[in-house]
């Protein structure tokens, strides 16, 4: 009951907010002689250069911009990494994140179960993911994981082979993690190949066609390496808008036809391991070392002849059942339709719900080539979403069609990561009833359309203003308010991560408390991207004074952060 109550005062305060200007609050820098510039405009008129307790800054918004960016290209930050963000610029940022080594999940999954602090499945596979979201410098690449782990979707929802092997997931991880700065061409196809996917949507052990005993190659995969993986449904134009035919139809990519002749190149896929053999029973396996395993040819169960691939193309007959995945593996590279399908999908996860056709036709470019000729260069890709300015303008602050919901699990490592969370041991807590509460975990999707739809429209203002917000589909009046109630138990229950057990550090905030105005514009920076109304700081403040104890302040302070609607919506 004190949840609900707490939740119908929030609602209706944030209600009737009007937005008002306000300055924000640049917080205790500890970096002295660090020059920081920003593309905002405000107070471009003034001369010299401001200074907050030795942090030199071009105006008062530099802070406020890195943060937003940081909110876009990672699992969370601190205040320190926001401040070196807005000090060494986006680009160089970015750059220096491409040139931080990859962290293998499958080899820190080991190690844990050597350790005996988790066991096999989820508490293994967990416990590696919130080791490395939570400490790992290459904060990049963990936040491209996260987000093609929901655009090339495996999951262990329902299914009890990924629940009782951790191992599957990890590798899983790492084949994205390798290719997340890497080539989107060579991602696919070892997708293609791994094992977790091969199960997850069967072509593992996809046997030639036998007509005489009606069977024919499995053609899942087949169908979702295209709708979902790759080209998606319909023919578009660069910018993403989708290509008519000459009776103002929309043109499919591919037809029925199409899937069977691509099920026939994923068939002869089997255990790839040393001693790997043809059509052993998954329930058969030593699923550990399965895992590591790209999936192996077996040509004598491969559909043999010419199989005929998308725009006219053939993979002839005769050739080896690795040469048929390879041709069609670069018929869907190069089809006009991956680099805005992909483009598209990245920018949502990443930055907008809805962004604009120049926005999806300057990542498609970068897609297309990345200036030296090269096709599915994801660090040109990358760059472009990030640095384009429409992800970089200040203008979508204002703009109601701009932004995008946090996801439920960002939110979670924003928190953690914000004040420097550090685990005490390898059990971290497996999300089982954070997925309850909220409809989402890591690599838990309940179908291969990830947790929402790219197109999911919520009834109300935004379907009648023909937008897209596909958080929306998972925030419902019970994940609404398990969110709230989870933010509850972070803030204020001692106990609740007794799994997970982190040490936060709250030392910077906790020297603000007795200026309740700079506590929340610090806490404004730090979770929210300065993006808080200045009616939602006045009623925060009012709310903080009237409390006397510090450390109430600041848990009360971060509460209301963490529930507002100012931060659920990332602009």
């Amino acid at each position: 009951m004190k949840h609900f109550l707490l939740l119908t005062i929030t609602i209706f305060y944030f209600s009737v907010l009007q937005s008002q200007t306000h300055s924000d609050f640049l917080g205790a820098g500890h970096d002295n002689g660090i020059s920081v510039t920003t593309s905002h405009n405000e107070n471009s008129s003034n001369t010299g250069v401001k200074s907050v307790d030795g942090f030199e800054v071009a105006n008062t918004t530099a802070l406020a911009d890195a943060s937003r960016f940081l909110a876009q290209a990672t699992m969370g930050y601190d205040y320190e990494t926001i401040q070196m963000t807005a000090a060494m610029g986006f680009e160089a940022w970015i750059d220096e994140q491409f040139t931080l080594p990859r962290q293998s999940y499958e080899d820190l999954g080991e190690i844990i179960s050597e350790a005996g602090e988790a066991g096999q499945g989820w508490s293994n596979y967990r416990s590696a993911w919130w080791n490395y979201v939570l400490s790992s410098p290459d904060q990049l690449r963990q936040r491209m994981n996260y987000n093609l782990s929901e655009l090339l979707v495996v999951s262990g929802f329902g299914n009890d082979f990924f629940e009782d092997v951790g191992n599957l997931s990890n590798v899983y991880y790492d084949v994205l993690g390798d290719h997340a700065f890497g080539n989107y061409r060579t991602l696919l196809r070892d997708i293609s190949l791994n094992p977790s996917m091969g199960i997850y949507l069967s072509h593992f052990n996809n046997p030639r066609s036998d007509p005489a005993n009606n069977i024919h190659p499995d053609e899942n995969y087949a169908r979702e390496v295209m709708q979902l993986f790759s080209i998606g449904l319909y023919e578009l134009n660069n910018d993403g808008s989708r290509r008519l035919d000459g009776s103002s139809n929309f043109i499919p990519t591919y037809d029925n036809d199409d899937i069977r002749e691509f099920a026939k190149v994923f068939t002869g896929f089997g255990d790839g391991r040393p001693e790997g053999q043809w059509g052993i029973e998954i329930g058969e396996l030593d699923l550990d070392s399965f895992s590591t395993y790209p999936m192996k040819m077996y040509e004598q169960w491969h559909e043999p002849g010419e199989k005929r691939l998308l725009n006219g193309q053939v993979a002839p007959a005769g050739q080896s059942g690795m040469q048929d995945l390879e041709n069609a593996i670069d018929n869907l590279h190069n089809h006009p339709n991956i680099g805005p399908f992909i483009g598209n999908a990245l920018i949502q996860f990443l930055v907008t719900s809805n962004p604009s056709p120049q926005y999806i036709n300057n990542v498609a470019n970068a897609y297309n080539n990345n200036g030296s000729d090269i096709r599915g260069d994801m660090q040109s890709v990358i760059k472009a979403i990030l640095l384009d300015s429409e992800a970089r303008s200040c203008s979508p602050l204002t703009n109601p069609t701009a932004g995008k919901m946090r996801e439920p699990v960002l939110r979670f490592t924003n928190y953690l990561r914000a004040f420097n969370a550090q685990n005490q041991t390898f059990l971290i807590d497996n999300m089982l009833d954070w997925i309850q509460a909220t409809g989402q975990a890591p690599v838990f999707s309940p179908s291969v359309f990830n947790f929402f739809l790219p197109a999911y429209q919520p009834q109300g203002d935004i379907a009648s203003a023909n937008l897209v917000a596909p958080v929306f589909q998972i925030h419902n009046s019970s994940t609404s308010i398990g969110y709230v109630n989870k933010v509850d138990e972070w803030v204020f229950d001692e106990n609740y991560l007794e799994l997970t057990n982190p040490m936060l550090d709250f030392t910077s905030e906790m020297e603000l408390v007795g200026n309740t105005t700079a506590l929340v514009n610090r806490l404004d920076i730090l979770l929210a991207c300065g993006q808080l109304s200045g009616n939602t700081k006045t009623i925060m403040v009012n709310a903080l004074e009237q409390l006397d104890a510090d450390d109430d302040r600041l848990m009360l302070g971060i509460y209301l952060t963490m529930i507002a609607p100012d931060y659920a919506i990332l602009k």
